[in-house]
Protein backbone atom coordinates (compact mmCIF):
# COMPACT_ATOMS: atom_id res chain seq x y z
CA UNK A 1 0.00 0.00 0.00
CA UNK A 2 1.80 3.56 -1.16
CA UNK A 3 2.06 6.59 1.65
CA UNK A 4 0.33 9.49 0.97
CA UNK A 5 3.35 11.72 0.41
CA UNK A 6 5.24 9.25 -1.22
CA UNK A 7 8.57 10.08 -2.63
CA UNK A 8 7.61 13.84 -2.45
CA UNK A 9 10.54 16.32 -1.47
CA UNK A 10 9.74 18.59 1.47
CA UNK A 11 10.73 21.72 3.28
CA UNK A 12 9.55 22.22 6.64
CA UNK A 13 10.80 25.04 9.06
CA UNK A 14 10.84 25.56 12.83
CA UNK A 15 11.16 21.89 12.90
CA UNK A 16 13.47 21.72 16.13
CA UNK A 17 10.78 21.00 18.15
CA UNK A 18 7.15 21.30 18.37
CA UNK A 19 4.30 21.44 15.68
CA UNK A 20 7.08 21.87 13.01
CA UNK A 21 8.91 18.79 14.17
CA UNK A 22 5.60 16.78 14.47
CA UNK A 23 4.71 17.32 11.03
CA UNK A 24 8.37 17.00 9.94
CA UNK A 25 8.31 13.40 11.74
CA UNK A 26 4.86 12.27 10.02
CA UNK A 27 5.54 13.13 6.82
CA UNK A 28 8.79 10.94 6.63
CA UNK A 29 6.31 8.31 8.31
CA UNK A 30 4.15 8.78 4.87
CA UNK A 31 6.91 8.32 2.45
CA UNK A 32 8.76 11.89 1.74
CA UNK A 33 11.86 12.97 2.02
CA UNK A 34 12.10 16.11 4.19
CA UNK A 35 14.67 18.84 5.19
CA UNK A 36 13.79 19.84 8.28
CA UNK A 37 15.06 23.44 9.06
CA UNK A 38 15.57 25.84 11.94
CA UNK A 39 17.84 28.40 13.68
CA UNK A 40 18.53 25.97 16.60
CA UNK A 41 21.69 24.02 14.24
CA UNK A 42 22.39 21.28 16.65
CA UNK A 43 18.34 20.68 17.47
CA UNK A 44 17.42 20.75 13.99
CA UNK A 45 20.69 18.03 13.27
CA UNK A 46 19.84 16.02 16.07
CA UNK A 47 15.94 15.73 15.45
CA UNK A 48 16.98 14.64 11.31
CA UNK A 49 19.49 12.12 12.47
CA UNK A 50 16.68 10.42 15.39
CA UNK A 51 14.69 10.98 12.19
CA UNK A 52 16.20 8.83 9.38
CA UNK A 53 19.88 8.01 11.43
CA UNK A 54 21.18 7.01 7.72
CA UNK A 55 20.17 10.30 6.43
CA UNK A 56 18.96 9.07 3.13
CA UNK A 57 15.39 10.71 3.59
CA UNK A 58 15.95 13.75 6.21
CA UNK A 59 18.39 16.10 6.47
CA UNK A 60 18.99 18.86 8.87
CA UNK A 61 19.84 22.90 8.14
CA UNK A 62 20.21 25.65 10.21
CA UNK A 63 18.26 28.54 9.18
CA UNK A 64 17.76 31.44 10.70
CA UNK A 65 14.16 33.05 9.42
CA UNK A 66 15.18 36.73 10.09
CA UNK A 67 17.91 36.20 7.60
CA UNK A 68 17.11 36.34 3.72
CA UNK A 69 20.47 34.64 3.28
CA UNK A 70 19.55 32.16 5.36
CA UNK A 71 16.24 31.48 3.59
CA UNK A 72 18.09 31.07 0.07
CA UNK A 73 20.97 28.68 1.31
CA UNK A 74 17.87 26.75 2.94
CA UNK A 75 16.27 26.44 -0.83
CA UNK A 76 19.49 25.76 -2.65
CA UNK A 77 20.54 23.12 -0.40
CA UNK A 78 17.31 21.08 -0.45
CA UNK A 79 17.63 21.67 -4.51
CA UNK A 80 21.38 20.34 -4.08
CA UNK A 81 19.80 17.71 -1.94
CA UNK A 82 16.96 15.96 -3.39
CA UNK A 83 16.87 17.94 -6.82
CA UNK A 84 13.38 19.34 -6.41
CA UNK A 85 10.99 20.54 -3.70
CA UNK A 86 7.06 19.30 -3.73
CA UNK A 87 6.30 21.26 -0.63
CA UNK A 88 6.35 23.76 1.80
CA UNK A 89 5.64 24.06 5.27
CA UNK A 90 6.20 27.54 7.19
CA UNK A 91 5.61 26.19 10.84
CA UNK A 92 8.04 28.94 12.76
CA UNK A 93 7.15 31.38 14.52
CA UNK A 94 7.72 33.55 17.61
CA UNK A 95 5.34 33.79 20.79
CA UNK A 96 4.74 38.13 20.32
CA UNK A 97 3.34 39.10 23.14
CA UNK A 98 3.02 43.02 25.45
CA UNK A 99 0.55 45.71 25.20
CA UNK A 100 0.45 48.04 22.16
CA UNK A 101 1.31 50.33 23.65
CA UNK A 102 4.42 49.61 25.51
CA UNK A 103 5.75 47.64 22.40
CA UNK A 104 9.10 49.07 20.88
CA UNK A 105 9.50 49.03 17.03
CA UNK A 106 12.36 46.02 17.30
CA UNK A 107 9.77 43.82 18.88
CA UNK A 108 7.30 44.76 16.09
CA UNK A 109 9.56 43.95 13.55
CA UNK A 110 10.71 40.88 14.59
CA UNK A 111 7.26 39.27 15.02
CA UNK A 112 6.60 40.27 11.75
CA UNK A 113 10.36 38.85 9.91
CA UNK A 114 9.71 35.56 11.57
CA UNK A 115 6.05 35.21 11.16
CA UNK A 116 4.76 36.61 8.30
CA UNK A 117 7.75 38.13 6.22
CA UNK A 118 10.25 34.60 6.41
CA UNK A 119 6.90 32.60 4.75
CA UNK A 120 6.99 35.18 2.26
CA UNK A 121 10.24 35.32 0.99
CA UNK A 122 10.34 30.88 0.83
CA UNK A 123 7.12 30.51 -0.70
CA UNK A 124 8.45 32.88 -3.56
CA UNK A 125 11.22 30.89 -3.79
CA UNK A 126 9.35 27.59 -4.09
CA UNK A 127 6.85 28.31 -5.95
CA UNK A 128 9.01 29.54 -8.61
CA UNK A 129 11.29 26.39 -8.79
CA UNK A 130 7.54 24.58 -9.35
CA UNK A 131 6.96 26.91 -11.99
CA UNK A 132 10.08 26.25 -13.49
CA UNK A 133 9.74 22.58 -13.33
CA UNK A 134 5.75 22.93 -14.71
CA UNK A 135 6.77 24.84 -17.89
CA UNK A 136 9.36 22.25 -18.58
CA UNK A 137 6.72 19.70 -18.49
CA UNK A 138 4.33 22.11 -21.27
CA UNK A 139 2.31 23.22 -18.53
CA UNK A 140 1.25 19.99 -16.93
CA UNK A 141 0.79 20.42 -13.50
CA UNK A 142 2.52 19.11 -10.02
CA UNK A 143 1.65 17.72 -6.92
CA UNK A 144 3.19 20.62 -4.70
CA UNK A 145 1.30 22.89 -1.91
CA UNK A 146 2.15 25.13 0.37
CA UNK A 147 1.07 25.10 4.21
CA UNK A 148 1.17 27.98 6.01
CA UNK A 149 1.28 27.20 10.14
CA UNK A 150 -0.53 30.52 11.95
CA UNK A 151 -3.07 30.44 15.14
CA UNK A 152 -6.46 31.03 15.95
CA UNK A 153 -5.05 34.44 17.35
CA UNK A 154 -5.38 35.32 13.88
CA UNK A 155 -8.98 35.93 13.89
CA UNK A 156 -9.25 37.59 17.22
CA UNK A 157 -7.61 40.12 19.36
CA UNK A 158 -6.53 40.82 22.72
CA UNK A 159 -4.51 43.68 24.25
CA UNK A 160 -1.45 41.19 25.49
CA UNK A 161 -1.47 39.34 22.18
CA UNK A 162 -1.43 42.00 20.06
CA UNK A 163 1.76 41.32 18.00
CA UNK A 164 1.03 37.63 17.36
CA UNK A 165 -2.63 38.48 16.25
CA UNK A 166 -1.41 40.97 13.93
CA UNK A 167 0.97 38.94 12.78
CA UNK A 168 -1.15 35.21 12.25
CA UNK A 169 -3.48 37.08 10.55
CA UNK A 170 -0.99 38.70 8.37
CA UNK A 171 0.20 35.05 7.82
CA UNK A 172 -3.61 34.09 6.90
CA UNK A 173 -4.33 36.85 3.99
CA UNK A 174 -0.73 35.96 2.55
CA UNK A 175 -1.79 32.13 2.41
CA UNK A 176 -4.91 33.53 0.65
CA UNK A 177 -3.17 35.84 -1.37
CA UNK A 178 -0.70 33.12 -2.70
CA UNK A 179 -3.77 31.01 -3.28
CA UNK A 180 -5.11 32.87 -5.60
CA UNK A 181 -1.55 33.89 -7.51
CA UNK A 182 -0.21 30.33 -7.83
CA UNK A 183 -3.38 28.69 -8.60
CA UNK A 184 -3.03 28.44 -12.38
CA UNK A 185 0.44 26.52 -12.27
CA UNK A 186 -1.60 23.99 -9.66
CA UNK A 187 0.18 24.91 -6.58
CA UNK A 188 -2.12 24.87 -3.58
CA UNK A 189 -1.80 27.45 -0.68
CA UNK A 190 -2.80 26.51 2.47
CA UNK A 191 -3.28 26.99 6.21
CA UNK A 192 -3.81 25.36 10.06
CA UNK A 193 -5.06 27.56 12.82
CA UNK A 194 -4.17 25.87 15.71
CA UNK A 195 -5.59 26.58 18.86
CA UNK A 196 -4.11 25.73 22.64
CA UNK A 197 -1.67 23.14 21.83
CA UNK A 198 0.63 21.59 24.06
CA UNK A 199 3.79 23.62 24.19
CA UNK A 200 2.93 26.29 21.93
CA UNK A 201 2.31 29.54 23.10
CA UNK A 202 0.81 27.59 26.30
CA UNK A 203 1.40 29.43 29.53
CA UNK A 204 4.95 27.68 29.56
CA UNK A 205 3.42 24.68 31.95
CA UNK A 206 1.27 27.08 34.38
CA UNK A 207 -1.34 25.06 35.56
CA UNK A 208 -3.55 27.55 36.75
CA UNK A 209 -3.77 28.94 32.90
CA UNK A 210 -3.61 25.04 31.66
CA UNK A 211 -6.92 24.91 33.77
CA UNK A 212 -8.36 27.84 32.44
CA UNK A 213 -7.52 26.91 28.45
CA UNK A 214 -8.78 23.66 28.74
CA UNK A 215 -12.47 24.86 30.66
CA UNK A 216 -12.33 27.19 27.18
CA UNK A 217 -12.34 24.19 24.85
CA UNK A 218 -15.13 22.12 24.38
CA UNK A 219 -13.48 19.26 23.91
CA UNK A 220 -11.96 19.54 27.28
CA UNK A 221 -8.40 18.93 26.46
CA UNK A 222 -5.25 20.67 25.10
CA UNK A 223 -4.20 19.63 21.44
CA UNK A 224 -1.42 17.94 20.55
CA UNK A 225 1.32 18.25 17.81
CA UNK A 226 0.71 15.13 16.38
CA UNK A 227 -2.92 16.33 15.77
CA UNK A 228 -1.91 19.40 13.93
CA UNK A 229 0.68 16.75 12.00
CA UNK A 230 -2.18 14.98 10.80
CA UNK A 231 -3.65 17.80 8.71
CA UNK A 232 -0.85 18.98 7.26
CA UNK A 233 -0.58 15.16 5.84
CA UNK A 234 -4.35 15.78 4.44
CA UNK A 235 -3.32 19.09 3.11
CA UNK A 236 -0.06 17.91 1.22
CA UNK A 237 -1.67 15.09 -0.22
CA UNK A 238 -4.04 14.23 -3.05
CA UNK A 239 -6.70 13.96 -0.82
CA UNK A 240 -7.14 17.02 -0.58
CA UNK A 241 -6.20 18.03 -4.31
CA UNK A 242 -9.12 20.47 -4.33
CA UNK A 243 -8.77 22.73 -1.72
CA UNK A 244 -6.56 25.74 -1.62
CA UNK A 245 -6.64 29.15 -0.02
CA UNK A 246 -8.20 27.94 3.53
CA UNK A 247 -7.25 28.08 7.07
CA UNK A 248 -8.01 24.97 8.58
CA UNK A 249 -8.70 25.72 12.53
CA UNK A 250 -7.76 23.18 14.80
CA UNK A 251 -8.68 23.99 18.23
CA UNK A 252 -11.12 21.59 19.77
CA UNK A 253 -13.85 23.85 19.67
CA UNK A 254 -12.82 26.49 21.11
CA UNK A 255 -12.97 29.18 18.32
CA UNK A 256 -16.89 28.68 18.51
CA UNK A 257 -17.39 28.23 22.20
CA UNK A 258 -18.93 30.57 24.61
CA UNK A 259 -16.88 30.81 27.72
CA UNK A 260 -18.06 29.82 30.82
CA UNK A 261 -18.36 32.24 33.42
CA UNK A 262 -16.14 30.39 35.35
CA UNK A 263 -13.48 31.28 32.72
CA UNK A 264 -14.31 34.76 32.12
CA UNK A 265 -13.63 35.44 36.25
CA UNK A 266 -10.32 33.56 35.96
CA UNK A 267 -8.48 36.26 33.89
Amino acid sequence: MSKLLENRVAIVTGAARGIGLAIASRFHDEGAYVMLADADEDKVIAEAQELDPEGKRAAGFRCDPMKRLDINNLMAATLDAYDHADILVNAVSVEASGDPLDLDEAAFDKALDINVKSAFLLTQLFARQVIKRVEERDGEPLASGVINVSAISGERSRPDRFLLSVSMAGLDQLTRGFAVSLAGWGIRVNGIAPGNVAGRFVGKGDPDIRKTLVARTPMGRLGETTEVAGVAVMLASDLTSYITGQILTVDGGRSIYERPLEARKEE
